[in-house]
């Protein structure tokens, strides 16, 4: 659930070269290498972390984004977020 903030930076807007490839590699379901874990694990704790999201939910999110070691992971924390309404892909 939003509140009525600045929403966080998209993936697409960024412009260092190192995210996309990371997103990419998560949206073609194949391995990832550890510095993309890395990557997308921090685009995800800036995107969670952004003051306009709020429920009960997103407390647990926020815990949680340390642990996203592993596609799998991340995998099942996007599943989470978007029971929460939040989608950052």
């Amino acid at each position: 659930m939003a509140a009525p903030d600045i929403m966080p930076f998209y993936w697409q807007n960024e412009t260092s070269g190192v995210l996309r490839p990371a997103v990419e590699a998560y949206l073609r379901g194949g391995d990832m290498e550890q510095s993309q874990i890395v990557a997308l694990r921090a685009y995800l704790r800036q995107w969670i972390n952004a003051p306009v999201w709020v429920g009960p939910g997103v407390h647990a999110l926020r815990i949680a984004i340390d642990g996203l070691t592993s596609r799998e992971a991340i995998a099942v924390w996007l599943e989470d977020a978007q029971a929460e309404g939040i989608d950052p892909l």
